[in-house]
C-alpha cells in the first residue's frame, strides 16, 4: 500500500471515529442510575473467626453439587439455563464449611455439564458488571444470537461516544476460556474492519479494558472468561465447546473430573440442587457429612433458584428428613414465585401432609421423628432469625 493510500485511509478512519452525535456523559441509558460495580471489592471474603464449624485443624472434606434443569440467577436480574451441571464446592478459607449465607465464601469448581444463557441475560451482564466502571470505554451494550454468530453493539469512547457494532464467530480456546473472532466492524454505521486492517490499526490499539472483568483484547479478538463475567460465587471451569443457537449460547464443560456418583434422595425429582459430603452452613446450623436436595415445587418448568436469596425459597416452602443420617428434601418456590399462595397447585398430588407448628422457633426430637413421616414448613424446621 502507498504511503499516500495509507495516510488517506487513516483520514478517513479518524472521521469515522467523529461522525457521531453523541453525547460524552458515562450514564447507561439501558440501565440509568446503576452503581459502578467493583469486583475486588464485591467479590472479596471477609472470613469471621467465629464462623460456626470453622475448624482450621481439621478442614472439612469434600462437598459437592449436581444441578438438572435449573434457572440459577446470579443476581434478581440476571441468570443462565442448566440443564446439568455437577462440581465441587471449595471453601476460600481451609477450614471453613460451605456458607451458604455468603456466596462469597466458596467456589464452585464446574467439573462438566451445559448452561446456556439468552440475549437478553448476557447483556445484563455486560451493562450491569462487565462493563459497569468508572471510565469505561463502553456502554449501553446489546447482545445478540444467530445461530453460529453473535453480535454486538454499542458506544465506545473516542474523545466522544461513538456507536459501533461487531460481529463474528465465538469459539473455544486452548486454556477453557473463549474467543470471539469478528469478522464485520462498523464503527458510527460505517464499514470499518476492512479500512482498520489496511492501516493496520487493532480494536486493541483503540479500548483499553480492566483486566479484572473477564474481557481482555487481543488484536481484533475479544478473549473472554467466564470465572470472571459473574458475580459471586467465584466459578472455575474448562470450556470444550460452544454452540451459538437462535437466541441464546451455550457452553459445554469438562475438565475430566466427575462428582462422585450419589442418587439424590428424591430420584423421581426433575428439577433440583442437589449438595452432598462435607461439611455444609444453611440456616445458621452446620450439618456435617450430610446431604440436601432443593427440588422445585413446579416441576413443569425449571426451578427458578437465586442462591443469594435461598433463605427466602426455604422459608418459603417445605422440608422433610429422609434417613437417620439427616439427609433432607426440600420443596421449594420459584423465586419469581416466592410471594405466591398457590405454590402447591401444580405439585403431583397436591399439597403434602404437614405437621402442625409453624410458629415454632425449634424442633424436638419428637417432632424431628415425626418429620420423617411428612414434609413440613421449613420454618418450622429450622430455628428463625
Amino acid at each position: 500500500m502507498s504511503r499516500r493510500k495509507w495516510f488517506s485511509g487513516l483520514m478517513t478512519l479518524s472521521a469515522l471515529l467523529l461522525i457521531t452525535a453523541c453525547g460524552g456523559d458515562r450514564s447507561d441509558t439501558l440501565v440509568p442510575g446503576m452503581p459502578y460495580y467493583n469486583p475486588n471489592q464485591d467479590n472479596q471474603y471477609n472470613p469471621k473467626p467465629d464462623t460456626h464449624g470453622y475448624n482450621p485443624a481439621q478442614p472439612g472434606s469434600s462437598s459437592f453439587s449436581v444441578l438438572k434443569n435449573v434457572f440459577l440467577r446470579v443476581d434478581p436480574e440476571i441468570g443462565v439455563n442448566i440443564s446439568h451441571l455437577e462440581g465441587r464446592l471449595e471453601p476460600k478459607r481451609a477450614g471453613d464449611p460451605v456458607i451458604f449465607d455468603d456466596v462469597r465464601s466458596f467456589v464452585f469448581n464446574i467439573y462438566a455439564g451445559q448452561l446456556a444463557i439468552d440475549a437478553a441475560n448476557i447483556t445484563r451482564l455486560k451493562n450491569k458488571y462487565t462493563f459497569n466502571y468508572p471510565d469505561s470505554p463502553l456502554k449501553d451494550i446489546e447482545i445478540s444470537f444467530t445461530p453460529g454468530r453473535i453480535s454486538m453493539k454499542g458506544k465506545m469512547k473516542q474523545v466522544i461516544w461513538v456507536p459501533f457494532e461487531m460481529e463474528g464467530t465465538v469459539q473455544p480456546a486452548h486454556d477453557g476460556t473463549l474467543i470471539m473472532i469478528p469478522d464485520s466492524i462498523r464503527v458510527a454505521g460505517i464499514p470499518a474492519k476492512g479500512l482498520m486492517d489496511a492501516v493496520g490499526l487493532q480494536t486493541s490499539k483503540l479500548l483499553k479494558l480492566a483486566g479484572d472483568r473477564g474481557v481482555q483484547l487481543q488484536g481484533n479478538n475479544i478473549l473472554l472468561d467466564c470465572t470472571k463475567l459473574f458475580p459471586p460465587p467465584q466459578i472455575n471451569g474448562k470450556i470444550v465447546a460452544v454452540d451459538v443457537q437462535s437466541n441464546q449460547l451455550v457452553l459445554h464443560f469438562d475438565n475430566g473430573q466427575r462428582a462422585p456418583k450419589r442418587l439424590p434422595p428424591d430420584i423421581s425429582a426433575r428439577s433440583y440442587m442437589h449438595v452432598y459430603g462435607g461439611n455444609f452452613l444453611i440456616m445458621n446450623e452446620l450439618q456435617r457429612g450430610a446431604e440436601l436436595q432443593m427440588v422445585d415445587m413446579n416441576p413443569a418448568d425449571p426451578f427458578d433458584f437465586y442462591l443469594g436469596e435461598y433463605k427466602r425459597h426455604l422459608k418459603a416452602g417445605y422440608v422433610k428428613v429422609m434417613n437417620d443420617m439427616g439427609s433432607l428434601i426440600t420443596l421449594m418456590p420459584d423465586y419469581s414465585k416466592i410471594s405466591s399462595t398457590n405454590v402447591w397447585d401444580q405439585y403431583p398430588g397436591g399439597q403434602p401432609t404437614t405437621v402442625p407448628g409453624s410458629a415454632m422457633r425449634s424442633m424436638s426430637a419428637s417432632t424431628r421423628g415425626r418429620a420423617t413421616q411428612n414434609f413440613m414448613p421449613a420454618l418450622s424446621y429450622w430455628t428463625q432469625n
